[in-house]
């Protein structure tokens, strides 16, 4: 029955969660280890080592964990950014429309930021910034700050870097995972 169960448990466990699981398991299993034992020849003193050594081998493996927490914290980042961009934005915008300047490239960019397709927006944020360079004076004598055009590459840089960051992050812990992933099934096996 303990066995059947396990069975069950097993089929439900996600990668981060197998050493808790295990944890679990070998707590029970070194309580109760002579009954288990002599019910189950395998699971004797050579297989509770190998278990504990596996069990100890993956949970050195979830730093794929700290990974996920950093791109989390990076992808926090870089949508924050993004959110101060399109407010910065709907000025621009309304200075456009003062200026009789069509605000079409700064609607498509504020889409881009809307949508998340942070890609896209920034590879937009150039052209903003080269037409609010060559419209400069008369943006300027709608009420935009002068050293607008700076910020806006300000913006490119930063969050340019924040996308590379996050695209690394997850590219390391996909790696990660694939790398590692016959290791959670070997504990998962084992429980």
């Amino acid at each position: 029955m303990f066995h059947l169960n396990l069975i069950i448990m097993n089929a439900n466990v996600r990668n981060e969660e197998v050493s808790a699981f295990g944890d679990f398991v070998l707590t029970s299993y070194t309580r109760d280890f002579d009954v288990i034992r002599s019910r189950f020849s395998k699971l004797d003193a050579s297989f509770k080592d190998e278990f504990i050594a596996k069990l100890n081998f993956v949970k050195e493996l979830e730093s794929s964990l700290i990974l996920t927490e950093s791109q989390k914290g990076v992808t926090a980042s870089l949508y924050e950014e993004a959110k101060r961009l399109n407010e910065d934005l709907n000025f621009l915008s309304a200075y456009f429309k003062d200026a009789s300047l069509n605000a079409g490239i700064v609607t498509d960019l504020k889409n881009d930021l809307f949508n998340g397709n942070i890609e896209g927006a920034i590879l937009k944020i150039e052209g903003v910034r080269q037409f609010v360079v060559s419209n400069q004076v008369a943006l300027v004598a709608q009420g935009m700050d002068a050293g607008f055009a700076g910020s806006l590459t300000d913006y490119k840089v930063s969050m340019t870097a924040k996308n590379q960051t996050q695209n690394e992050l997850i590219n390391n812990r996909k790696k990660l995972t694939d790398a590692n992933q016959g290791h959670y099934e070997e504990l998962l096996k084992m429980i």
